[in-house]
């Protein structure tokens, strides 16, 4: 990881940017918007940042799906942004078919920790048949944090039961930290704004957002939402 970051000043540049970005909207499309102008930015700093040897090695591809069995926690303007996706770009019976998938992986995966998470090998609801991440522009910060330089590797550390006896898994570092670090500093902007910053569970909370869409409007309007 390059030694001249200053993470600290980088998250309250962070910071400062999704209070002005989030401070004013009024709707699912206006969040979807400006979470992807924050998203953006963190992915264009990511490359301004990537020196490391590390990022040229990173296995990560299309088809891969091997760490979709674990537990992913969103930001509520993530779920809003990811719900506002599916209902405009998924077909009719793809939408219909995800939010079944959504509904009995939340059944499911509710009461589970994340190590029981893993055990159940239970794939995303938003994989398609070919592996694919059907909302790969607009997934979740954390699942962005995501890496693996070795994919034969990662897909046996998560296949293995034993947690104390894994082998290691090579991830590029500044790609974790900086996704994470944008995270918690969204988290934090909306608390500075009133806003609900909890974070929860994907399926439950973008399931709950296509059922109810009227939880859109109890957020913005300051609401603590109820958890699913």
């Amino acid at each position: 990881m390059p030694e001249n970051i200053d993470f600290p000043s980088y998250a309250r540049q962070v910071r400062t940017l999704a209070n002005a970005l989030l401070t004013d909207a009024h709707c699912a499309s206006d969040l979807s918007g400006r979470m992807h102008l924050l998203t953006t930015a963190a992915e264009r700093d990511l490359q301004r940042f990537s020196e490391s040897p590390e990022a040229s090695r990173i296995a990560c591809g299309p088809g891969c799906g091997a760490c979709c069995v674990v537990s992913v926690d969103v930001l509520i303007p993530e779920a809003i942004t990811i719900a506002w996706y599916v209902q405009r770009w998924l077909p009719p019976r793809q939408l219909s078919e995800t939010c079944d998938r959504l509904e009995e992986l939340q059944r499911e995966t509710r009461w589970l920790d994340d190590e029981e998470r893993l055990l159940l090998r239970e794939p995303c609801a938003f994989l398609d048949e070919q592996g694919c991440c059907t909302i790969h522009v607009v997934r979740p910060l954390l699942c962005r944090s995501i890496t693996s330089t070795n994919a034969q590797a990662c897909q046996e550390a998560l296949a293995m039961v034993d947690f104390d006896n894994q082998p290691v898994v090579e991830m590029y570092l500044l790609q974790k930290r900086l996704m994470d670090t944008v995270f918690v500093q969204i988290g934090q902007a909306l608390e500075d704004l009133g806003l609900d910053h909890r974070s929860h569970r994907l399926p439950s909370m973008v399931l709950a957002l296509l059922t109810e869409p009227e939880l859109v409007r109890d957020f913005l309007s300051g609401k603590k939402l109820p958890l699913h």
